[in-house]
C-alpha cells in the first residue's frame, strides 16, 4: 500500500465563531485523486487548508507526510504544494518567475536557481499549456491564465501532494476539463492530489476518491463510485439529483 501524504485524525477547527469542521478523519495516499465536494459553506476550503498544514486544528492531529502540521513551513513545502482559490493579482513577475517560485524549498541558503530549476519551471508551464506566456507579466494575464501559471508553480515544487482549492475557477469549459485531466495524469505511486471542486460531473471523472461534506462534517468518504450516489447527493445538496451517464450528474429542475 502506498504511503499516506496527509492524515487528519479527529480534526475540529474553526475561526473563532464556532467550529467549521467537526471531528474529521481522512487520509490521502499517493496514487489517489481526492475531490472535496459539498454545498457552499460546508467547510471544503477549510478542510483543504487543514490537509495542507496551513491551518492548525483546535482538536485532533494532522500529519503531512512524515511531519506534524506544526513543522516549519519550509519543511512542509517539500511535502505539499498549495494552490489557493484565487491567484494574486498585480504581481510584478513573469509567468516563468512565478513558476520558479515553486523551486524555493529546494534551493540553497542563497536562494539561487540553476539551469535545472529553470527547466523544471518551463516543463511545468508546458504541462499546463502556458509555456508561451513564460516571459509575460502575470498582471497582464487573464484570470484563467494566472490560475494555470500557479498550478504550474505547484507542479514545479515537486511535492508529493498537491492541494488545490477550486482549480477550475475562472476557466472556460474546455480548460476546466483539460486542467483536471492534466492534474489527474500526474497522479502516481509518488504523487497524490486533493482538489476542492463544485461540479459533481467533473469530480466524478477526475477523482478516484471523494469526501462529501455537509455543515462541516464528512458525511461520506471513499472511492468515488461508492460515494457519488444520487440519493446521497440529493440529500447533501437539498435538490433532486439525477445520473444521466457514467460520470454525469445534474439537478432535476423544480416543476
Amino acid at each position: 500500500m502506498t504511503r499516506p501524504l496527509t492524515t487528519l485524525e479527529g480534526v475540529t477547527v474553526g475561526y473563532g465563531a464556532g467550529p467549521v469542521l467537526h471531528d474529521v478523519s481522512l487520509e490521502v495516499r499517493a496514487g489517489q485523486a481526492w475531490a472535496v465536494l459539498g454545498p457552499n459553506g460546508a467547510g471544503k476550503t477549510t478542510l483543504a487548508r487543514v490537509a495542507a498544514g496551513l491551518l492548525a486544528p483546535e482538536q485532533g492531529r494532522v500529519t503531512v507526510g512524515d511531519l506534524p502540521s506544526t513543522a516549519a513551513p519550509a519543511a512542509l513545502a517539500t511535502r505539499v504544494a498549495w494552490v489557493p482559490q484565487q491567484a494574486p493579482e498585480g504581481l510584478a513577475f513573469t509567468a516563468l518567475e512565478v513558476a520558479l517560485m515553486g523551486r524555493a524549498p529546494h534551493l540553497g541558503p542563497l536562494g539561487l536557481t540553476s539551469a535545472r530549476d529553470e527547466q523544471l519551471a518551463r516543463d511545468a508551464l508546458a504541462a499546463f499549456d502556458v509555456v508561451a506566456l513564460a516571459d509575460r507579466p502575470v498582471s497582464a494575464l487573464s484570470g484563467g491564465e494566472r490560475r494555470r501559471v500557479f498550478l504550474a508553480r505547484a507542479l514545479a515544487q515537486a511535492a508529493p501532494l498537491l492541494v488545490l482549492d477550486e482549480p477550475t475557477a475562472f476557466l472556460d469549459v474546455r480548460h476546466q476539463v483539460e486542467t483536471l485531466h492534466l492534474v489527474r495524469q500526474r497522479v502516481s505511486d509518488a504523487l497524490g492530489v486533493m482538489a476542492v471542486l463544485h461540479d459533481v460531473s467533473l469530480a466524478s471523472r477526475f477523482a478516484t476518491h471523494v469526501a462529501l461534506l455537509s455543515a462541516g462534517r464528512v458525511v461520506a468518504q471513499g472511492p468515488a463510485r461508492e460515494v457519488l450516489s444520487t440519493a446521497r447527493l440529493s440529500e447533501v445538496y437539498g435538490i433532486t439529483m439525477e445520473q444521466t451517464g457514467e460520470h454525469a450528474f445534474q439537478p432535476r429542475w423544480p416543476a
